[in-house]
């Protein structure tokens, strides 16, 4: 069986120097899925590859059992910002709420929460990052994941260097910096190489003086870089901007261009020069999707993103009126649909079509945009773009090798890092089940998922809580266990099992878009959880609720007792 295996695994992996899976099907892009394959893994590089009669095991290797499972690439994020939270708070120049949550203790929560936002990465498949910048403290996470098993590799860049500065970063360690000169400009490039970035990366913001005014500090900022060997990575979301920063010698585009479909002559500019691009389809529809309060995440950022973490995104529900913007309470208000960017998604289809290196990613950090299973939504704009699932994941697996400059990253082959993840089904037929892991492995250390993230009742609870606020069906379902009892307290039996549930929950979301409850007090003992509700949006009459919960070993709620 598969899951004692690699549970016993899990706990010996550091102390086996060789280990072989055995049984599963072996996900290698630009081939059709191996069936029963081996893979040999020595240290943490893997060492073979190929079918059961054709793969010699070492004797004092580890043999792990993974049948019916699928084993892929490790995958890669490419856009991240590991000091933003995803969270409403994580941005106060888009949304100043400071009185609300200071910046300060948001940075704090931040930090205090890495080690665990390492692993929902690791926990989603996801077994390396591109931090795109931010403060100088971005080194400081980098040497942390260096020095840790459940984490994943990274790759970052320092603070932005840029046209504008937001004021409303309060902090010493900024992580935007403005230059009006080019020697400035230089000088900062030469303090972060010296520190040791990986990247070099230039925020080129125009607004209304074209993107002339700041050429001449990309210029200088490119030229330093490449003087000493060191990659720029520019944010340029107009085509013009995008010409600009490409005619300058920019080595990666972190994000699509979203103004106006692109040019022939700029998609020849991207091949010839071997300019990668970042697509991060899905970081604009997730703002809007949260001041509009009509969050529509996957199955899989309900289930790994950080439960509290998405509970904030609904704050604006019970924040004071005078603290929230008069333009986000008129989204609030109509609920506007939430269309996705169509003139990205057609161009990531035209520059990839074209040729382009595109390497996935989602921009995480930003409000909205979940740390660790994030890339399953942009998975899905990107096969809306008409890539096919094996080309979607060549982005987040070579293409995010070439992105982090490391050709040992993105394939499972000999000599390759043994980085992978071992999933309950096939991504080829059905993406999302790239985020159905059961273990995954990061330099040669296997670890399973349920020991990354263990199941708490809490996190059973608060997601449920996330998915009714967000209306999403789906993800309240996937909270809840098969064989669930509902009843109305003390012992009136009024729903069993999960498919009982789906119709009334079913039209409740549909019908009531005002929908939305709020835990006002929470206790928890063991595998019980007991919260306070206030629910507004059912009728003219607020509700008020104690609802009871039981769950389960697995995670799962297996019981409800409303007092109502």
């Amino acid at each position: 069986m598969l899951l004692p295996a690699i549970d016993s695994a899990a706990a010996q992996s550091k102390g086996v120097e060789s280990r072989a899976l055995v049984n599963g099907t072996l996900i290698q892009l630009g081939q059709a899925p191996l069936a029963d394959a081996v893979i040999v893994i020595r240290g943490d590089e893997i060492a073979a590859v190929g079918s059961g009669d054709s793969v010699d095991i070492p004797e004092d290797a580890q043999v792990i059992d993974v049948s019916g499972r699928y084993v892929m690439p490790g995958m890669i994020d490419g856009h991240v910002h590991f000091f933003q939270s995803g969270g409403l708070y994580a941005r106060p120049d888009v949304v100043d709420l400071r009185n609300v949550r200071p910046y300060e203790e948001e940075i704090a929560g931040i930090k205090e929460r890495l080690p665990d936002t390492f692993r929902r990465y690791l926990a989603s498949g996801v077994t390396s990052v591109v931090d795109v910048g931010g403060p100088m403290w971005n080194l400081d996470v980098r040497a942390q994941t260096d020095t840790m098993t459940a984490a994943p590799t990274v790759v970052t860049a320092g603070p932005l260097i840029s046209s504008v500065e937001p004021d409303e970063f309060t902090v010493d360690d900024k992580p935007i910096l403005r230059f009006e000169s080019p020697e400035a400009a230089r000088e900062e490039v030469r303090r972060q190489i010296d520190a040791g970035v990986d990247i070099v990366k230039i925020w080129y913001i125009v607004r209304g003086d074209g993107p002339e005014a700041f050429r001449p500090v990309v210029d200088a900022v490119i030229e330093e870089a490449h003087g000493r060997d060191t990659r720029v990575a520019v944010h340029a979301t107009q085509l013009e901007t995008a010409h600009a920063a490409v005619e300058a010698g920019a080595d990666i585009l972190v994000h699509s261009v979203y103004d106006q479909p692109v040019d022939d002559a700029f998609v020849r500019q991207l091949v010839e020069q071997d300019v990668i691009y970042v697509p991060t389809l899905m970081v604009s529809e997730r703002y809007r999707e949260t001041f509009a309060q009509t969050l529509d995440l996957t199955v899989a950022e309900h289930r790994i993103g950080q439960k509290d973490v998405i509970g904030s995104l609904f704050d604006l529900q019970v924040i004071a009126d005078s603290l929230v913007p008069n333009r986000i309470q008129q989204m609030i208000s109509s609920r506007p649909d939430i269309p996705s960017d169509s003139v990205a998604i057609r161009n990531l289809k035209a520059v990839h079509d074209a040729g382009v290196t595109i390497a996935a990613g989602t921009d995480a950090g930003n409000i909205g945009t979940l740390h660790g299973p994030s890339l399953s939504r942009e998975f899905e704009l990107m096969r809306a773009a008409g890539l096919t699932p094996a080309e979607v994941l060549a982005t987040a697996t070579v293409g995010g090798a070439a992105l982090m400059g490391q050709d040992n990253l993105g394939r499972i082959e000999p000599g390759m890092q043994a980085d992978l993840a071992i999933v309950r089904g096939n991504p080829l037929e059905d993406l999302q089940h790239a985020f159905e892991v059961d273990a995954v492995m990061r330099r040669g250390n296997l670890m399973k998922i349920r020991a990354l993230v263990p199941p708490t009742a809490e996190a059973a609870v608060q997601q449920q809580l996330n998915a009714y606020n967000a209306h999403d069906l789906d993800g309240f379902m996937d909270a809840y266990a098969d064989s669930v009892q509902i009843y109305t307290y003390p012992n009136r039996l009024d729903a069993e099992g999960k498919e009982a549930m789906r119709e009334p929950y079913a039209g409740m979301f549909k019908d009531s878009p005002n929908l939305f409850a709020n835990v006002t007090k929470r206790m928890q003992q063991g595998e019980f959880v007991v919260d306070y509700e206030r629910v507004t949006g059912l009728g003219e009459d607020e509700l008020t609720v104690i609802a009871m919960y039981h769950v389960n070993e697995d995670g799962k709620i297996d019981r409800v007792e409303f007092v109502r």
